[in-house]
């Protein structure tokens, strides 16, 4: 398979524009169904030809799948949200190294109920939970178990009504707390099962509560500082 010729607009095929619950000028991404492809939702070998699809499209963007049976095509992170991405990804996997946990960045993806792909920015899951995972939960390359922290960093891609309907996906298949972390607004919306979303504006550090015992990511200088 050869690299794919992103167009500017895919014709007939429309282009999903994220970003209506903001102020902020959206940008697309493309959804180009399965069938396209050659493919569908219901291939079992379907994880494995998003993973070889990435691998050999890596300077396209980033690829999740959606409910509907779509690829999903972002495009790359940039400046300086590669930055942010790297920053926190590197906080989270160094605290846990002492915990014996699995921490993770922005490339990984994982296989939902609904038959998505989906992939945070950061995931943690804890000793405890891969551990009792099945081996067919655990089966790479997309884990079909939910992490028990995931991170999103808000870029021009995934924000807005999407990116909340993502983060609940996660939360509703056993996520216990994520973080959507906003650096143009200065803004971070916790998600918790069971509660409602409680969003600080400007705050200096964020807490791992009991889900992360210990982690504290300071948000305003790593992030919210840093933007522009």
């Amino acid at each position: 398979m050869t690299a794919i010729q992103l167009p500017t607009r895919p014709e007939g095929l429309g282009v999903a524009e994220y970003g209506a619950a903001t102020a902020e000028p959206a940008v697309g991404c493309f959804l180009l169904p399965l069938a396209e492809f050659g493919t569908a939702p219901d291939d079992p070998g379907l994880d494995e030809w998003l993973e070889a699809f990435a691998a050999r499209n890596e300077d396209c963007g980033f690829f999740e799948i959606t409910a509907a049976g779509e690829l999903k095509i972002m495009p790359p992170t940039g400046i300086p949200g590669c930055w942010f991405e790297s920053e926190f990804a590197a906080d989270l996997m160094i605290w846990n190294r002492p915990r014996g946990g699995k921490a993770g960045g922005p490339t990984g993806r994982f296989h939902m109920p609904d038959g998505s792909r989906p992939g945070p920015d950061a995931v943690w899951f804890s000793p405890e939970r891969w551990n009792a995972a099945t081996e067919e939960e655990r089966r790479p390359p997309f884990a079909s178990i939910a992490p028990d922290f995931i991170a999103e960093i808000v870029s021009p891609s995934n924000r807005g009504p999407e990116l909340v309907r993502k983060v609940m996906l996660f939360i509703e298949n056993g996520t216990r707390l994520a973080w959507v972390i906003n650096p143009n607004r200065r803004l971070v919306t916790i998600y918790r099962p069971g509660q409602a979303p409680e969003t600080w504006h400007d705050p200096e550090t964020l807490d791992g509560e009991d889900v992360l015992p210990g982690f504290v990511f300071n948000v305003r200088e790593c992030i919210f500082d840093n933007v522009g």
